[in-house]
């Protein structure tokens, strides 16, 4: 039968309610509120309050609480979320507020943060507050670790910028370099080199809208100025640590930010090529962790011979051409490389003169980094059994983290600008994509399922790193 309602009707009846009854009993809301003790907060901002001067301020918890929002249901501002609050009977039952109480003003979580907030780090606290609960649940596996970096587009007009000379950034372990250069140098009875001149100042474009981004630009990708997150995820894609850079940071200069890794005493980490190098391969073995790196192909000129087609004998301390020929030791210079040279006079009459040197002294020049052992031992890694599937578990941990952040949680583009907001948004982001994995997973399991787990994890782990410690260590002393 047909049948028509009367909107108007409708809309003016009256009921007697409560926020109790109108949000579902199976609303993610109310598992988040199950899940989670948001009381902590208040600890966590207890000093950035005055006990007895000043009006009462809004709710400590309810500051928190708004970005939470924002961040689960990937709403694009915090003007907008402040709408939706106002409208969604679920979002004011989870802050608290009745349907007659003001919600607060849209500048409010800014104006706390920048004269609140700012130097306390609430949201990195929140985000490791987080963690524990994940890891008191016996759900994390921090037995391998993926890493990898991703570029969130800043907030700054491409077009409003200067150019402006930065110094070169010292590299990572730099100062240990040096001494392992100076005394290689002694080993080949070399004299000692002289201080460094001062390098010349690179030319870089900086935002005047965001001076703290960089100019982004890899392969086809749009330049623009971007912020680089640097996330740390177990196998199961839990989050467990970030750091922020400008966009023009190369992931290997970021990567000392994940010293923060070692309370986890992984036994693998697993990260892309941007992160193969001699320094964080020397790093990873010396702390008896198994570095799982990618092939890269060999650089070199098309039509050339390349690095690899040189044979080195550790032995003699030489490298022996195509040809058979011997490249002797000449010097260790200032990056940390080992020169090899020919003698001009063979290489002058040589059939694949052309396919190995253009130089004019028709010498040829092969060099290799005092690391270069550490890669070495990280090329065997690769071949083991079990290494190539652990690499390609990256886009079910780490790839898929980002990709679910950008989707559905804002990290594609960010309203933020300064390092220290985009930090905490990036935290903020993370702990929100935990807490979403905690709650599901503590609706669908009981928690005494989750202990059996994780000591059957501490168990396997256990006897993987003996083995693993084992086995290091005999790769180790052939270095």
């Amino acid at each position: 039968m047909f049948h028509k309602e009367n909107p108007d009707y409708n809309r003016r009846q009256v009921g007697f309610y409560t926020l109790e009854e109108l949000v579902p009993k199976d609303h993610f809301l109310r598992q988040l509120e199950e899940t989670v003790d948001f009381s902590v907060i208040y600890d966590l901002v207890e000093d950035s309050y005055s006990s007895d001067k000043g009006r009462p301020s809004l709710d400590p918890v309810m500051l928190v609480k708004i970005p939470l929002i924002q961040c689960f249901y990937g709403i694009r501002s915090m003007r907008q979320t402040i709408k939706d609050i106002e409208v969604n009977v679920a979002y004011r039952w989870f802050l608290g507020l009745s349907l007659d109480d003001k919600v607060p003003h849209f500048t409010t979580y800014g104006k706390n943060y920048s004269r609140r907030f700012a130097e306390t780090e609430v949201i990195t606290r929140i985000f490791e507050h987080v963690l524990n609960l994940c890891l008191t649940a016996g759900l994390v596996d921090t037995d391998e670790i993926f890493i990898d970096g991703t570029h969130i587009k800043a907030a700054a007009n491409n077009h409003k910028y200067r150019r402006q000379e930065v110094e070169a950034q010292a590299k990572w372990m730099s100062e240990q370099l040096e001494k392992e250069i100076a005394q290689d140098r002694v080993t080949h009875e070399k004299k000692p080199l002289k201080p460094a001149a001062k390098g010349e100042a690179n030319t870089k474009k900086m935002s005047t809208t965001d001076p703290d981004s960089g100019w982004f630009h890899k392969g086809e990708h749009k330049e623009v100025f971007a912020y680089a997150a640097q996330v740390a995820c177990d196998k199961h894609g839990w989050a467990l640590a970030y750091t922020v850079e400008a966009g023009n940071v190369h992931d290997s200069q970021a990567f000392p930010a994940f010293a923060k890794l070692e309370p986890f005493h992984p036994n693998y980490i697993i990260a892309d090529s941007g992160y193969k190098t001699p320094s964080i391969a020397k790093c990873l073995l010396d702390q008896h962790i198994t570095p799982v790196f990618p092939y890269t192909r060999p650089r070199g000129k098309k039509g050339m011979l390349r690095p690899n087609d040189f044979i080195y004998d550790e032995h003699y301390d030489v490298y022996l051409c195509p040809e058979n020929q011997v490249l002797s030791y000449s010097t260790t210079n200032r990056s940390g490389y080992r020169e090899y040279k020919s003698d001009p006079k063979t290489c002058a009459t040589c059939p694949l003169l052309k396919s190995c040197t253009e130089s004019k002294t028709k010498q040829k020049l092969v060099t290799r980094h005092i690391w270069k052992g550490y890669m070495e031992i990280c090329e065997e890694i690769r071949h083991q059994r079990g290494m190539k599937e652990r690499y390609q578990h990256r886009k079910e941990t780490i790839e898929r983290l980002f990709g679910t952040a950008k989707e559905y949680h804002n990290l594609r583009y960010t309203r933020e600008i300064g390092k220290p907001k985009m930090r905490d948004k990036v935290g903020l982001t993370l702990a929100c994509l935990n807490l979403k994995k905690l709650v599901k997973m503590r609706a669908g399991r009981p928690f005494y399922v989750a202990l059996i787990y994780s000591f059957r994890l501490l168990f396997s782990k256990i006897t993987q790193q003996t083995k693993r410690q084992t086995s290091l260590r005999a790769s180790l002393s052939s270095v």
